[in-house]
């Protein structure tokens, strides 16, 4: 089927009125288009109120030019100012249309990470992990899970325990099962992530050994007990958290253990190490790819 898409540029103050009399003209929702402004890939983003809003409304295909003529008519009666475009649109179905761009990839030399509604014939060492992320960050497409899966690779032993924080669709935890550890638990603080990577733990037979639970990381690892610490631990989050966390992270590691961190910044990589450091760890590799770098260290 095919729309009409109306697009109204307005002063951002208008936005919300053109909104109520494009809604009224078409008789369907709309959606306000703001420019943000970033610091850097940390800092949360701001609306820009300098700049334009772009308003989005949809009609019937039928009657394009009597649409475009009832919308700017709306405006001139609410006294906006606007500019006012339209153009044919195809439906499309949002939910399911990026999956066009998920495909099978291989990571290292074992690792292969294949979307859920692909096919792929497994080859003689393979490490597959089938993924449906949903709503959850972690595909393998991203530089900071590309260095994560390599580095497991090279790190997780078969029995080893391994701790993922902020494990997101739960790709590296069960990549680290699928590798032969023994034990894994994985955590994150949304409740979606924890739905989708528990769902993926259980299509890829992994969820024997794999625990995922909501909370922090104070929440998923039991300070106050007697546990033995993790072979390996992997967080792929953001340098800001990691330095917060760098104490418990390290004091998570078994004796020699390995620490894997990624999602740091070029900008935070010396803030981040250091963090590390003077948590106890000792510096092993720093990889880096594009403007992210993936952080390797040994409990000292």
């Amino acid at each position: 089927m095919r729309y009409v898409e109306i697009v109204a540029r307005v002063a951002p103050g208008d936005a919300e009125a053109v909104c109520d009399a494009l809604r009224d003209v078409t008789g369907a929702d709309v959606w306000i288009e703001r420019r943000f402004s970033q610091d850097d890939l940390e800092t949360d983003a701001r609306i820009d109120v300098a700049s334009p809003a772009v308003v989005h409304a949809y009609a019937s295909a039928g009657g394009a030019d009597s649409v475009a003529r009832s919308a700017l008519a709306a405006m001139t009666r609410a006294s906006i100012s606007a500019a006012i475009s339209t153009c044919m649109v195809d439906e499309e179905d949002w939910a399911e249309s990026w999956k066009e761009h998920f495909h099978v990839e291989r990571f290292g030399d074992r690792i292969v990470v294949v979307p859920s509604w692909r096919t792929y014939d497994v080859q003689p060492d393979d490490v597959v992990v089938t993924l449906d992320p949903g709503m959850a960050f972690g595909t393998g497409q991203h530089e900071t899970t590309r260095m994560c899966l390599e580095a497991l690779e090279r790190a997780v032993r078969p029995g080893a325990r391994v701790l993922d924080v902020g494990c997101g669709s739960g790709i590296l935890a069960i990549a680290a099962a699928k590798l032969g550890a023994s034990d894994v638990l994985a955590a994150d603080v949304d409740e979606n992530c924890v739905r989708i990577a528990r769902e993926n733990a259980r299509k890829n037979a992994v969820d024997p050994v794999t625990r995922v639970d909501e909370g922090s990381l104070a929440a998923a690892w039991p300070f106050d007990t007697d546990a033995h610490g993790f072979d390996v631990v992997v967080a792929n989050i953001i340098a800001r958290a990691i330095v917060e966390l760098a104490p418990s992270l390290v004091a998570a590691l078994a004796p020699a253990g390995r620490l894997i961190v990624s999602g740091v910044i070029t900008a935070r990589e010396r803030e981040t190490c250091a963090a590390l450091e003077a948590a106890g760890a000792r510096i092993d590799a720093v990889r880096a790819m594009a403007e992210w770098r993936c952080i390797e260290a040994t409990r000292a």
